[in-house]
């Protein structure tokens, strides 16, 4: 991990093998590949209980609050939030969960988008579809259908949420606070709205995945290698390659 670590949230835990990582707004927290969830940085943002953490998982978000799907398919929820981001449906029919500063939205098996938390700008709103993967933003949300299109909305002062002008067809979807990326399925990355400090201007090369931050954006390549492009004031948009 790179980047701010005010309250220890690049501080990443060593001895385990992990699977999945995700970094919120003072936290981070990861999965092994036994299921395990394992948090670090702010404690009024993460799990702090071994009751809280205990079970395995499928999946995991850190956004201003922390998020995870249970193996059995059941969400759960932790952190401070005056919206109730942190307080998700009940069911156990998700597979996966995105949570952005104040709103969080989940996929369900049948590809329906659940929302709650904040709704000032309507990123709780799900336009109807089908989908195959969801990313909340900002004040934005967007999902990806499953014929490859992808799908946003909510706040769109910057554009954001526009999507229309969009040709091809994509494999995944990130939304950032106020822009949007999305890997094509030529593993190339086109973003937009927002565009100041170059967080819209994808590094060449070609990608396997894709994730938009608040001000900056970083992708997998095939190669292996990670690249970010954006604000980097505190180190998180590193302009060299970073290597396994």
């Amino acid at each position: 991990c790179w980047g701010q670590n005010t309250y220890g949230q690049d501080a990443d835990p060593s001895g385990s093998s992990f699977t999945t990582v995700s970094a919120g707004t003072t936290q981070s927290c990861a999965l092994t590949g036994a299921g395990a969830l394992s948090c670090w940085g702010r404690s009024s943002n993460r799990p702090t209980t071994a009751q809280e953490q205990a079970g395995t998982f499928s999946a995991v978000n850190a956004g201003g609050v922390v998020c995870a799907v249970r193996s059995t398919g059941a969400l759960a929820c932790w952190g401070l939030s005056s919206y109730g981001a942190d307080t998700p449906p009940a069911g156990s029919s998700f597979t996966a969960v995105s949570v952005g500063e104040n709103h969080a939205c989940a996929l369900s098996s049948a590809g329906a988008i659940s929302c709650w938390g904040r709704n000032s700008n309507g990123q709780r709103d799900v336009t109807a579809g089908t989908y195959t993967a969801v990313s909340a933003g900002g004040f934005h949300t967007c999902g990806l259908t499953g014929t490859g299109s992808i799908v946003c909305w909510g706040w769109n002062a910057y554009g954001q949420t526009n999507t229309s002008t969009l040709t091809g067809t994509f494999t995944a979807v990130s939304a950032g606070h106020a822009h949007t990326c999305g890997l094509r399925s030529t593993g190339a990355i086109v973003c937009w709205g927002l565009s100041t400090n170059g967080r819209t201007t994808p590094a060449a090369g070609t990608y396997t995945a894709v994730s938009a931050g608040r001000d900056h954006t970083c992708g997998i390549k095939t190669d292996g290698t990670i690249a970010c492009w954006g604000l980097n004031t505190n180190g998180q948009a590193p302009t060299t390659a970073i290597t396994p």
